[in-house]
């Protein structure tokens, strides 16, 4: 028998030269796979950019909106604040001297807020082209023509690219011959509006509804012609007493005006109990300074004095009784001065028997403690000019102004200027901005 002593020994080193090669295409599926995530990051920052841009120059197209459908307003110059680039324009007295800030337009909004946000380590800037606007009907078409619509959506494109931010480095590109990579990300949000029907309680936060009650008819003639219920327009400007001066028109709420007609019977400026019944000053302050907490707001809902809606048709809940509060004192005008320039709800009634039915109007029902307002819905508006002294010699006003509030009811949002309130009127009561791309 012969003898083979080198048979079934391991050949040493034979895995070498195949490791060597092999490792040629591991090393450059990791140098991709390291490439690959990073551009998912920097895609991910710069849609996070986009989105934040998006979103807060469509929460400026709001008041924007209520500013341009408000009574004689000067659309063409309102259009041009909201489709270009204006910076914040300064700054206004507020009630304790300080300045408050006034936000710029919604495409500088939105660029400011996307430059915020940085995308592989570079913040993001965003060029004027990259900001559109145009409108979005209630069926979800846009359309970036106008034409007699104000815009209710913004698109906003952020980059990394040779338009801007330059595009970004790979790490191991070069080993494919590609050292840069171009990204590029868009959001797109719109503006909703709707008809306020109600309050939801959320812990730890307050509503801030006006104790206010006025006539959704003299609301409706305020915001066609500008002219308060005695037949004037009257005009904010800045007189030094805590006015905002936007030389805008102003609903004049008291004195409240009595007709020719007849008197304002049962409750005549409309204090109205926005919770638990109270017939003293300071429950007022606190509704008009920090508006209704959750137990208020719990109280409306357990008294189903809320849903309200203007009619009982197609199962809405139809206007509710709300007890008339006391008569205006002067204490409480230092607590209007206060809010100057906040957004607030104000409830609108329908009264007993309006300008139009050839009988003296009345605003509420019943006498005393036990008169009521029908409440019939909420209008958006803030306080804008409160003078004088003592309950004979105030004169207090407000104007419209865009109101989003998370404990309002909307049940039926619809894109902005795609619709008016169950009042004829434009809306000024809005949800939070949505991403609609």
């Amino acid at each position: 028998m012969r003898h083979h002593p080198n048979r079934g020994q391991k050949r040493r080193g034979a895995l070498v030269p195949l490791a060597a090669l092999l490792m040629i295409p591991i090393l450059g599926m990791c140098a991709f796979s390291i490439d690959a995530g990073y551009i998912v990051l920097v895609q991910t920052d710069l849609q996070n950019a986009a989105d934040a841009g998006a979103l807060a120059g469509a929460e400026q197209l709001q008041n924007l909106y209520v500013q341009y459908m408000a009574p004689l307003a000067n659309q063409q110059s309102i259009i041009t604040t909201a489709t270009t680039n204006a910076a914040p324009s300064g700054t206004y007295p507020n009630t304790t001297g300080n300045s408050a800030y006034v936000p710029g337009s919604p495409m500088w909004t939105a660029e400011h807020i996307a430059s915020l946000n940085k995308a592989g380590g570079v913040n993001i800037t965003v060029p004027d082209a990259d900001v559109t606007l145009g409108y979005t009907d209630q069926n979800g078409n846009y359309t970036s023509t106008l034409g007699s619509n104000f815009p209710n959506t913004i698109t906003v494109v952020t980059r990394r690219d040779t338009t801007a931010n330059n595009p970004i480095d790979l790490f191991f590109g070069p080993v494919y011959n590609r050292s840069q990579q171009s990204l590029t990300a868009s959001a797109t949000a719109t503006i909703y509006a709707g008809d306020v029907s109600g309050l939801k309680k959320i812990p730890g936060v307050d509503a801030h509804v006006l104790p206010i009650a006025y006539d959704y008819q003299m609301w409706q003639t305020f915001a066609s012609t500008g002219k308060s219920p005695d037949g004037n327009i009257y005009y904010n400007t800045d007189n030094g007493q805590d006015s905002l001066g936007n030389g805008k028109p102003q609903l004049m709420v008291y004195p409240y005006y009595t007709t020719p007609k007849g008197n304002n019977s049962s409750g005549s400026f409309g204090l109205v109990d926005v919770g638990p019944p109270a017939n003293n000053a300071p429950a007022f302050r606190n509704w008009i300074d920090t508006g209704e907490t959750p137990n208020d707001i719990q109280y409306l809902i357990d008294n189903n004095l809320i849903p309200v809606s203007l009619s009982t048709s197609n199962g809405q809940p139809g206007p509710k009784d709300w007890k008339v509060g006391p008569g205006l004192t002067g204490t409480l005008l230092t607590n209007f001065q206060s809010i100057i320039g906040e957004q607030a709800a104000v409830p609108l009634f329908e009264p007993v028997s309006g300008w139009n039915s050839g009988q003296p109007y009345q605003a509420a029902s019943g006498n005393g403690q036990n008169a009521v307002y029908q409440i019939v819905g909420f209008a958006g508006v803030t306080i804008s000019e409160a003078v004088g002294h003592g309950a004979n010699n105030m004169t207090i006003y407000l104007q419209p102004m865009a109101l989003i509030d998370p404990t309002d009811i909307i049940t039926n949002p619809q894109p902005a200027g795609s619709g008016n309130t169950v009042f004829g009127t434009p809306q000024t009561t809005f949800i939070s901005a949505k991403l609609t791309k």
